[in-house]
């Protein structure tokens, strides 16, 4: 049995990701916080959208 998977609002969780990845490398003490939070958020901010698209896809070929 397959569980219906609803649409992610991916600005939300851009955002979350990225204020999750200022704290932990400002704590980290990392010289560069700020550009190393864009590139991390930026990495799954790529992944999340795949993954998006690859959801939409399955979902458009089920009905």
């Amino acid at each position: 049995m397959e569980r219906e998977v609803r649409p992610v609002n991916l600005f939300v969780w851009i955002v979350v990701i990225f204020a999750a990845h200022l704290a932990m490398y400002y704590a980290l003490g990392t010289p560069s916080w700020i550009a190393t939070s864009l590139l991390a958020t930026f990495v799954w901010t790529i992944v999340l959208l795949i993954g998006n698209a690859f959801l939409k896809q399955r979902q458009k070929e089920r009905t």
